[in-house]
């Protein structure tokens, strides 16, 4: 096959948790397969005309953690055969402008995923789009409807910020607690901020949600993460396990149905979060797991190589 060249637009390497990382996964088993991927950050990128350019090089592994990126120059986007936009968030004013910078690439070459369907599916709201598969859930920045909607539903609830990653600021709103107001408006409402206010769906002792990753709509893998004591957070960065599971078959349907939306705007490489069989996150930004579906059941990296070889040429 002829040598493709890929570039990855990600977030320093200093930031990244290298042995974990997804998108460096992905460019290990590009490169093992003879192909050039370019690594550039967010800072570097510029728009001259219609050319969108950005400055970077040549990234290869030279170990397990280590890497090596040759004398960055000036490129051409549209000269790739793929872009990769796998910067993590927050989706802040900046990674608003980047989308807006990179949509007129995407009439050129590829762009994975679409910034316009970056852009438009909120990672934690895009699943409101499908109230069957989601759990009751307000968005709003007002203290007194969160609780009005508490006392109606008469569960816990969990809160999580709109533009965040990683579980940061969720957090978990009980029934009947004296201090609800002041929680609400100390941890995210004093700015009069939006926020996601969703029933709290309990598990069981020894389960935990289910991270799917998809390409189109293809299921690359599937698990299971399991919360550290005293948390009800799955995040595997706060200390979450990673356990084999399966679908079930209400979860394969959520996830047939969501994937043809997904593929028609541009969202390709995508991470659903799963909770007791209702669709609790949608990651679009950098959903990341292929490191846990190796070390699973092996494989899901160099499916998604192929898929990714394919897509190029195609």
């Amino acid at each position: 096959m002829k040598q493709r060249r890929f570039a990855f637009l990600l977030d320093p390497l200093t930031d990244l948790d290298l042995p974990w990382d997804t998108s460096l996964c992905l460019i290990r088993e590009l490169n093992r397969l003879g192909h050039a991927v370019y690594f550039f950050t967010a800072n570097r990128l510029a728009s001259r005309g219609n050319e969108i350019l950005a400055c970077g090089g040549l990234i290869q592994p030279t170990g397990e953690k280590r890497y090596s990126i040759s004398p960055a120059k000036n490129w051409n986007l549209a000269e790739f055969d793929a872009v990769f936009i796998r910067k993590d968030p927050p989706f802040n004013g900046s990674y608003l402008a980047l989308t807006y910078l990179l949509e007129p690439l995407a009439k050129k070459t590829r762009v994975i995923n679409h910034p316009r369907g970056i852009r438009d599916a909120n990672e934690k709201i895009f699943g409101l789009r499908f109230a069957k598969w989601s759990p009751p859930t307000l968005v709003t920045s007002s203290v007194e409807k969160i609780l009005s909607f508490q006392e109606e539903l008469g569960s816990d609830l969990v809160i999580k910020p709109l533009y965040e990653k990683g579980g940061k600021g969720v957090f978990l709103l009980k029934q009947k607690i004296s201090a609800a107001r002041a929680l609400l408006q100390k941890a995210t409402l004093r700015e009069k901020k939006i926020v996601i206010a969703q029933k709290f769906l309990p598990l069981a002792r020894t389960r935990g949600d289910k991270r799917i990753l998809l390409w189109k709509n293809e299921v690359l893998g599937v698990f299971e993460r399991i919360p550290p004591p005293g948390d009800f957070r799955s995040n595997l960065s706060l200390g979450g396990k990673f356990v084999r599971c399966s679908l079930t078959a209400r979860e394969k349907s959520l996830t047939r149905d969501l994937a043809r939306e997904l593929i028609r705007e541009g969202l390709f490489w995508v991470g659903l979060d799963v909770r007791n069989e209702h669709l609790i996150e949608v990651n679009v930004t950098s959903p990341a797991g292929l490191v846990e579906l190796d070390q699973l059941y092996g494989g899901a990296t160099k499916i998604l190589a192929e898929r990714v070889l394919r897509l190029s040429v195609s």
